[in-house]
């Protein structure tokens, strides 16, 4: 309907990867044409100043660069311009004229002009056209070779010139004959002008517009966004447009609705494993303490001697793995009953001076056998802290028992514990062991996983002491942060915010 000659894809090597021919006459799309796609096309419709195709004709190029790098070329003849231009006719010798956005003629009364792409750049109107200014002048036509009178604008899409001159001469006379016959046509002239502007601005560019608004709510998450189909006089090219946009919304929200299903069944599954472990190690542990008792009987002789040394031995090394195997399952019970959202931390006013000493002394045999030195640089008056003492002395005895598994012989672990600026409390645990880089340090923070691989594990334990603590501390509004630096060693610092915090003389 608007005279399309042909379409093309442009690959990213300027040929033309495929095409759609809308008439019989050869459509090769010129050089300089591509090269100009190449360099200017954007996401957006974009259209080129007039140019004359393969056969000469006069050519408006549409171009748009599109997702996958190609670039999309239509070729649109500037006859149904001229037809519209035709239309419009004022007096004897009133005309109207059309240019791009450079001053060549798209539509004018002389076919020739149109034929050969004339630039009239150079007269007044056009030049104020060409600066996107509205409005009526008088200027000379060398088409007539008359002083004018013209309404002019700009269509804002396009850039396109729309003017409708008419010779000065006839309008005064028809004033002095018809003055208000003649401001009335003046006025209808500029009017058919600015529709006619309007016209080609909506048909083009509205249905893409509404595109674009709802491939931008698609794009903040509305998933449920639709672009409205446009009337039928629109080219169905635009038509088929919104319809395949809508259709590709359709399955975005079929694709966030059936995320969303396995989200929430991983969250039910979970839920599920927490439960799971908290019940299991409720049935491991009745059964583990009474062998961790009879054992501890058996080794301390209550009831008498045991008669082999032997057996004796053993009963002390089943109570210690048992032990161990206790600890193991009081940590899985601790990170599901964290998961699960059931553990209670309590609110006790916690010493963590008596707790940073009795853990040192816990673990001085373990430093001991290891030959790590351990010391302790700690400010004054530290305030008490709001929580669990239980699980403080857990944090703590985590930290320290992974700082001395991972030190080597000859070095030393550092607790330091002061209270910030902010009136908050932060406690790190300083080694000078193996050290850990960054990708090890978030191994090392995630449940049942070692920075070692299992056929190369170095060092015994399941990978539950530090996210055990992490969660622990933010269990208590605080926050675990780890530094390290592969054979410089790692701190470990515990951070505690001041609402936690109460002071010596509060207390």
């Amino acid at each position: 309907a608007f005279g399309y000659r042909h379409f093309c894809l442009i690959g990213k090597d300027g040929k033309i990867s495929n095409a759609l021919k809308l008439d019989n006459v050869s459509t090769a799309t010129p050089k300089s044409i591509i090269l100009w796609a190449q360099q200017g096309a954007g996401p957006k419709v974009s259209f080129l100043d007039v140019a004359a195709d393969s056969a000469g004709r006069p050519t408006v190029y549409l171009t748009q660069r599109l997702a996958d790098g190609q670039i999309a070329l239509g070729a649109l003849g500037t006859e149904f311009i001229s037809k519209l231009q035709r239309s419009i006719a004022f007096g004897r010798r009133g005309h109207a004229a059309i240019v791009d956005r450079s001053g060549k003629i798209l539509a004018h009364p002389k076919e020739s002009w149109r034929q050969e792409m004339k630039n009239i750049s150079k007269v007044k109107p056009v030049q104020l056209m060409m600066t996107g200014k509205t409005g009526v002048t008088k200027f000379y036509s060398p088409a007539v070779k008359k002083d004018m009178i013209t309404g002019y604008t700009t269509v804002p899409r396009t850039g396109w010139g729309v003017m409708v001159p008419q010779p000065f001469e006839e309008l005064q006379e028809r004033a002095q004959e018809y003055q208000l016959i003649a401001i009335a046509i003046a006025l209808i002239g500029l009017a058919m002008a600015a529709l006619i502007a309007w016209l080609l601005s909506c048909l083009l560019t509205k249905p893409i517009e509404a595109v674009i608004v709802a491939a931008r709510d698609l794009g903040i998450g509305h998933t449920n966004t639709r672009a409205a189909l446009p009337s039928k006089m629109v080219p169905h090219e635009l038509r088929e447009l919104a319809e395949d946009f809508n259709s590709m919304a359709e399955l975005l929200n079929l694709d966030k609705e059936s995320m969303t299903t396995a989200l929430q069944e991983s969250k039910a599954a979970d839920i599920a494993k927490s439960e799971f472990l908290a019940n299991m190690s409720h049935e491991l542990r009745t059964p583990l303490n009474a062998i961790i008792g009879f054992s501890q009987s058996i080794d301390m002789e209550v009831f008498g001697p045991v008669g082999n040394a032997q057996y004796k031995n053993y009963a002390h090394d089943i109570s210690e793995s048992g032990q161990h195997l206790l600890g193991i399952i009081n940590d899985i019970l601790d990170l599901s009953k964290i998961e699960s959202g059931t553990l209670q931390i309590g609110d006790d006013e916690v010493d963590i001076e008596d707790i940073i000493d009795s853990s040192i002394r816990l673990v001085s045999g373990s430093a001991e056998d290891r030959k790590v030195t351990l010391a302790y640089n700690c400010q004054d008056e530290l305030p008490k802290v709001r929580g669990s003492t239980i699980k403080f002395r857990q944090i703590l005895l985590n930290l320290l028992s992974n700082a001395i598994k991972f030190t080597p012989e000859g070095n030393s672990i550092t607790v330091a514990a002061w209270q910030d600026s902010l009136g908050g409390l932060s406690i790190s645990v300083q080694d000078t062991g193996i050290g850990m880089n960054e990708e090890e340090i978030s191994i090392a923070l995630q449940s049942f996983r070692q920075v070692d691989s299992v056929l190369s594990r170095r060092y015994e334990g399941t990978g539950l002491g530090l996210p055990l603590a992490k969660k622990l501390v933010e269990l208590h509004e605080g926050a675990l942060s780890i530094q390290s630096e592969p054979g410089k060693g790692t701190i470990v610092t515990v951070q505690l915010p001041a609402a936690r915090c109460i002071s010596r003389a509060a207390a």
